[in-house]
């Protein structure tokens, strides 16, 4: 029996070694790397930024827009995306013997499954299993609960922020935090401001590309803005983009709300 299972791992590494891969979506491709797959890949997107080496390969493709003739070009076995803006390209990837491999990663949830997948996929489910194990660990934790309220401004011109269903309403609430417009059964709205100023607001964490926060009378109502409770110069991908990092930028924001809500 130990021989057979030591005898099906090395099937899995070589497995694993012999798939080339593009990747479309961030977060994939960090996974990939984190379970040490990394010389595997042959493509990226161009939002593919981490870790820094992953720069060096070709761009085949925008987030879930692939460019078709560069991906034929780069001969992969295997396509990997969160999803397609146009699903009728994945033909002609099949029809060039590219396996397309469709894996949304919204929330931890999700991104679990991909961990499944992908380290079957790569040959690697000792590590996998591991990511897995520390995935449910962050599920599972005990949450130190802190009464404060985090307004998430994923856009601010419209202004847009997580609804309940959101992955960005799991990570507040991981954090100890309250979604401030998490009582709406949705991914993500837009609120009116009126709306917003009459609800408390502790904390803002500010993703939109802009510093509109400084730059607009109506945020100054804010008393996170009054407080200078603004999160912004961090980098957001670690809690934006559902892969291996999350744990860390949850433990940053955990950190950054018990200090706020001590003052």
């Amino acid at each position: 029996m130990r021989i057979l299972f030591c005898l099906l791992l090395t099937l899995c590494s070589l497995r694993g070694a012999e798939l080339t891969v593009v990747s479309l979506s961030p977060a994939l491709t960090e996974l990939i790397c984190f379970l040490g797959k990394e010389a595997n890949l042959v493509g990226r997107s161009d939002v593919c930024s981490y870790p820094e080496s992953v720069k060096k390969l070709p761009v085949a493709g925008r987030f879930a827009i692939p460019f078709t003739e560069k991906i034929l070009s780069l001969k992969p076995k295997l396509l990997v995306t969160n999803d397609f803006v146009n699903p009728g390209v994945k033909v002609n990837f099949e029809r060039a013997g590219i396996r397309t491999l469709q894996l949304p990663c919204r929330n931890l949830t999700e991104y679990r499954r991909c961990v499944e997948i992908l380290g079957k996929e790569l040959g690697v489910p000792a590590a996998a299993s591991q990511e897995i194990k520390r995935i449910n660990a962050l599920i599972n934790k005990k949450i130190n609960r802190k009464n404060m309220r985090v307004l998430w401004v994923i856009w601010d011109t419209p202004l847009m922020t997580p609804g309940r269903r959101s992955h960005l309403h799991e990570v507040i609430t991981l954090a100890g935090g309250i979604n401030a417009t998490g009582e709406f059964d949705q991914e993500y709205l837009r609120p009116s401001f009126d709306a917003l100023l009459k609800k408390k607001t502790d904390v803002i964490i500010w993703s939109a590309s802009s510093s509109g926060w400084k730059q607009r009378r109506v945020w100054q109502k804010f008393s996170a803005v009054k407080k200078n409770h603004v999160l912004a110069d961090f980098d957001q991908d670690i809690l934006l983009r559902p892969g291996p990092r999350l744990r860390e930028g949850i433990e940053k924001l955990e950190k950054t709300l018990d200090k706020w809500s001590q003052k």
